[in-house]
């Protein structure tokens, strides 16, 4: 579906952004891993004080090559402007191009939960400065390679917290920023050939919330039924593997989709042959959609 797309995920050490890369090079993309975790030994800790969250470039590198796919490894300093633009160099100077660009890193705050009255800035610059800044560097620096090329596409790992209400504030915040994000980019780059789009995955089965699961005493809570509804991180891979082989994706850019309503235009289930049904959000979004469309191409 991919063979010769050379595609570049940042966040890739562990979770979705892991999983998308190990879909992408099942579908015969190059794909480069980009985040902090280059050993597991470095990783972050779940909490102040809890276990550390499994995963790395490495161990995902060596899974995919193991499975016959290309990859490689890249470090990347997500609150260094130098170090993206770096990462970016080296992707385009080592390839000839960037084809694809997944923005899936997100900065979490060692309180993650609770409401505005309890929040410190702190909170808040670890949400966005990896989550929205870092997004938005990437976006930066790549479309200086993109935009000659007259074509590619940037997608931008959201969540529908954005638009229902939740219990995380910062975190609702941080996805609203991020689709506006979206949308500035799309309207921006409509004439050069660059694609951008935000995808809204569901609750999704990363170490991080199984970890959740196991370590309710760590005060974020996950429910059996979330996981009970969750899908793989390949799951939310396959949507962008369609996207980027859609001739027709460039009409679609400024859109905000949720995965699910993706599986079924495209017609692929997640790894165990399932699908998730179109619950009321999901058809009410994707109706939405339809009218907004065109907003961002005007």
């Amino acid at each position: 579906m991919l063979s010769g797309k050379i595609a570049l995920i940042i966040g890739a050490s562990r979770g979705i952004g892991a999983g998308i890369a190990r879909e992408l090079a099942a579908q015969d993309a190059h794909v480069i891993l980009a985040a902090r975790t280059l050993d597991e030994a470095d990783g972050p800790r779940f909490g102040p004080n809890g276990p550390k969250i499994p995963g790395s470039l490495n161990k995902q590198v060596f899974a995919i090559r193991s499975a016959g796919g290309k990859a490689s490894a890249h470090p990347v300093d997500l609150l260094d402007h130098y170090s993206i633009k770096q990462l970016i160099d080296c992707v385009s100077r080592d390839h000839g191009k960037v084809d694809l660009l997944v923005n899936c890193a997100m900065g979490f705050p060692d309180r993650y939960s609770g409401s505005i009255l309890d929040h410190h800035d702190s909170h808040w610059n670890a949400m966005m400065e990896v989550g929205v800044r870092g997004k938005y560097l990437a976006i930066h620096e790549v479309a200086k390679i993109m935009v000659p090329q007259k074509v590619g596409l940037i997608v931008n790992i959201s969540a529908g917290a954005s638009k229902i209400n939740y219990y995380h504030p910062l975190f609702r915040m941080a996805m609203a920023a991020v689709d506006r994000l979206t949308e500035a980019t799309a309207f921006d780059l409509k004439d050069t050939g660059v694609s951008c789009l935000s995808i809204w995955p569901r609750w999704v089965r990363t170490e991080w919330m199984l970890m959740a699961n196991d370590n309710s005493d760590l005060g974020i809570e996950v429910s059996e039924t979330d996981l009970g509804e969750s899908d793989s991180p390949e799951f939310t891979g396959r949507a962008i593997a369609h996207l980027a082989a859609d001739p027709k994706v460039k009409a679609r850019s400024g859109e905000i989709i949720p995965v699910v309503a993706l599986a079924h235009e495209y017609g692929f289930d997640d790894l165990d042959g399932t699908r998730p049904p179109m619950d009321e959000f999901t058809q009410d979004w994707s109706g939405r959609l339809k009218q907004l469309r065109a907003i961002t191409t005007r």
